[in-house]
């Protein structure tokens, strides 16, 4: 199988996840098994999402244009989590379109790229030791 291909398939589960879990009427228990805020729920799989998305690309292209691809992966978020809120407004019990949310899933894929360098750069470090 080709090795690009397999570093997708971490963000299309990510993906499915996040559509699967959106699809389900805001009423449900399920929902509040986790007691903290739904924005940190949002904050936290969108980092998670964004970690995969940084996965697409080798580390020595992070190393090299670091801006560019953080912003490539906040705007892959971005463009999921308008996506998700979109899907969201047709779930029954459920807000869509809720900026607050948004801004949680901005925020997870803007901080994920900086985790994800700081990894690469650990990694480096320890290998050199």
């Amino acid at each position: 199988m080709n090795k690009n291909l397999l570093k997708k398939i971490p963000s299309l589960a990510v993906m499915i996840t996040i559509f699967t879990l959106s699809a389900i009427p805001g009423d449900e228990p399920f929902l509040n098994v986790f007691n903290f805020s739904d924005k940190i729920k949002h904050f936290a799989i969108y980092f998670i999402l964004g970690l995969t998305f940084c996965l697409w690309i080798s580390n020595e292209k992070w190393l090299a244009k670091p801006f560019f691809f953080g912003s490539l992966i906040v705007v892959l978020c971005a463009i999921f989590g308008i996506f998700d809120e979109f899907h969201q407004s047709f779930v029954p019990n459920r807000s869509g379109n809720d900026l607050g949310d948004l801004a949680a899933d901005i925020l997870g894929g803007f901080l994920s790229p900086f985790a994800y360098i700081l990894i690469i750069k650990i990694r480096k470090f320890a290998a050199k030791n």
